[in-house]
């Protein structure tokens, strides 16, 4: 995913992935033309749940990763880290998975010290 994203930019993502679960949902329906209201409703949930984890990535990882222009500093030895990539780790929720971005630091003296920022917060389901 391109970062930052603007709010329009996020916005056209939405739709886009939205527009991808309508058309999934008719196209699973050309093929399954006898299916019960109930098959229909669960093959919804199924990329509902996709539609969700989609549009949380758009929205988190759209704003902030954690990126700075200015390296931070090491809290170890005080120089400036080196940014080595984006990292990806899957938070599995109520309403969908989805997987978030980080940026990934490390300081080029210090071994083994590294930098996650951790960016704003939120509680996961337990």
């Amino acid at each position: 995913m391109t970062r930052p994203l603007s709010r329009a930019q996020r916005r056209n993502a939405y739709l886009e992935a939205a527009s991808e679960m309508a058309d999934d949902l008719e196209n699973w329906y050309d093929t399954h033309p006898s299916a019960t209201f109930d098959e229909l409703e669960q093959k919804a949930r199924q990329l509902r749940r996709t539609y969700m984890g989609q549009a949380l990535a758009i929205l988190i990882n759209g704003r902030d990763t954690g990126f700075q222009v200015q390296a931070p500093l090491c809290p170890q030895c005080g120089a400036g880290m080196e940014f080595i990539d984006h990292k990806e780790w899957t938070v599995h929720g109520l309403e969908g998975d989805t997987t978030l971005e980080r940026a990934y630091y490390v300081c080029p003296h210090c071994e083994g010290q590294t930098l996650f920022p951790p960016g704003p917060q939120a509680p996961t389901a337990p």
